[in-house]
């Protein structure tokens, strides 16, 4: 009698069951296979780049404050064009030109990544051989970094050949060198006043600048495809692993900046250039509004926006 009080359950109970069970269970599972896979692809290919990896380190070591101008150009010299010579050495080399039936042409954190590292190149190495390399905005620019910047640094990003995207950049690489040959050996000019210094800040953080990669960041989320998220950090990360180099030399060659500026505006910069730069979540979400999933491209421009403004900061107090 006490049996037959105990309903019996039907068949779409026990597939229901079962089901629920099978997708409680395979969350956990699916995100553990890929963080398996993506820790083991950022163990042969790195993601995450903090300060202490970069190559510039060994150059930086032979220069100190005290050194002559012509060494410092050396440095920032090779600090604006650095990024670009660890990303065609990377494991997989410079992935934005493969073709499409290559493995790594769909990459495309890196890809992006690069993209973003050539753009701040090219906006450095066009500020640097234009206002440093001379003394005067009337004198000429030293034949090199003229033909670097306009022929070499300046050529497309996705040439697989004829001629390729590496071939190109390592000849602008080659002039960059030639350069500095001629500023060691007396033939060439470094430049560096303060009013250069002021006009070098401006210009980084201005509208042909940094506003470029913040304006990826800024933009409302219904206008930007789920699928472009990453695209955009990751181009930010490469723009700002490039300044990175550049700054964090010129700071350390002109502590005089850290008196003018002040130790707590050089401090949160630097700290907000290694936020980005090892910036690299798991799966970049978009969390909206008052959505408790995060928003990983509005995280990115807080980072930004705070190292724009201390740069800013930095700028003015040069100025005064």
């Amino acid at each position: 009698m006490q049996k037959k009080l105990i309903p019996k359950m039907t068949t779409f109970g026990k597939w229901t069951i079962i089901l629920l069970l099978a997708f409680i269970l395979i969350w956990p599972l699916t995100v553990g296979v890929y963080w398996g896979v993506y820790k083991g692809y950022t163990a042969i290919d790195a993601m995450r780049f903090p300060w202490f990896r970069s190559n510039i380190h060994s150059i930086l070591d032979q220069t100190k404050p005290s050194s002559n101008e012509a060494k410092k150009g050396i440095v920032l010299s090779s600090a604006l064009s650095n990024r670009l010579e660890e990303e065609m050495g990377s494991t997989f080399g410079w992935s934005v030109n493969d073709l499409i039936v290559s493995p790594t042409r769909w990459l495309d954190n890196r890809a992006n990544r690069q993209r973003g590292v050539i753009f701040a190149t090219r906006m450095l190495i066009n500020f640097f051989s234009t206002n440093l390399a001379k003394y005067g905005k009337v004198d000429a620019e030293n034949a090199s970094l003229k033909e670097a910047r306009e022929k070499y640094f300046a050529f497309s990003e996705a040439s697989w050949w004829f001629p390729s995207t590496e071939s190109q950049y390592r000849q602008g690489i080659a002039l960059l060198r030639k350069y500095q040959d001629e500023l060691a050996a007396g033939e060439a000019i470094y430049n560096m006043r303060s009013d250069d210094m002021y006009n070098m800040l401006t210009f980084i953080i201005g509208s042909q600048f940094l506003d470029q990669p913040l304006g990826l960041l800024v933009q409302t989320n219904d206008e930007v495809p789920y699928a472009d998220l990453d695209d955009r950090i990751y181009y930010t990360q490469g723009v700002v692993l490039v300044l990175r180099d550049f700054i964090r030399s010129f700071i350390d060659l002109y502590p005089e900046i850290k008196e003018k500026g002040g130790e707590k505006n050089v401090r949160i910069a630097l700290r907000d250039m290694e936020q980005i730069c090892t910036f690299d979540p798991l799966i970049v979400l978009r969390g909206d509004h008052d959505s408790v999933t995060a928003d990983h491209r509005g995280k990115m421009a807080r980072y930004l926006i705070s190292f724009r403004e201390r740069i800013n900061d930095l700028a003015q107090s040069i100025r005064r």
